[in-house]
């Protein structure tokens, strides 16, 4: 069942945008227990992260921010955030509850694994009441990652 947002925003507003990447790459979704999705990556961190941007922009979808992402206690492993524009302009940036931490759920993290591969956290595209078209691109993001790491067609 979707989630209807207790807030929704479209923004380009970097103040915004790190509150949300900060908790979302901490993996930090109090009360939220929809959890992120992880994808193996056969490629490295660099390679992996490019292929997702190439995968995106051909769907439409710009890159807003492309960042360190803060790294999760124990994990000595880079991590990269990738945050895509929608084509509405912005990027959805959702609460859940009064007092939520703020997701940018079209944002990807992206972390290199032990072996030189790497994992991709997929945030759940289950919102609902938001605007058709980002909808669709919420909906869309697991196929674009799915295509991006050469497991569906591209």
């Amino acid at each position: 069942m979707k989630k209807q947002p207790f807030r929704f925003w479209m923004t380009g507003c970097a103040a915004v945008l790190v509150a949300s990447m900060g908790a979302q790459a901490r993996g930090d979704t109090r009360g939220d227990d929809r959890g992120a999705g992880m994808r193996h990556s056969r490629y490295g961190l660099k390679e992996t992260v490019l292929r997702l941007e190439a995968s995106a922009q051909r769907r439409g979808l710009q890159v807003l921010a492309h960042v360190a992402a803060p790294r999760r206690l124990g994990d000595g492993g880079e991590s990269l955030l990738i945050v895509f524009a929608s084509a509405a302009g912005g990027t959805p940036v959702v609460m859940d509850r009064a007092g939520g931490t703020p997701q940018a759920p079209l944002a990807l993290v992206v972390s290199a694994g032990r072996l030189g591969e790497a994992e991709v956290a997929v945030p759940p595209a289950d919102w609902a009441g938001l605007p058709e078209g980002v909808e669709q691109e919420l909906a869309a993001l697991p196929q674009l990652v799915e295509e991006a790491l050469g497991h569906g067609a591209v």
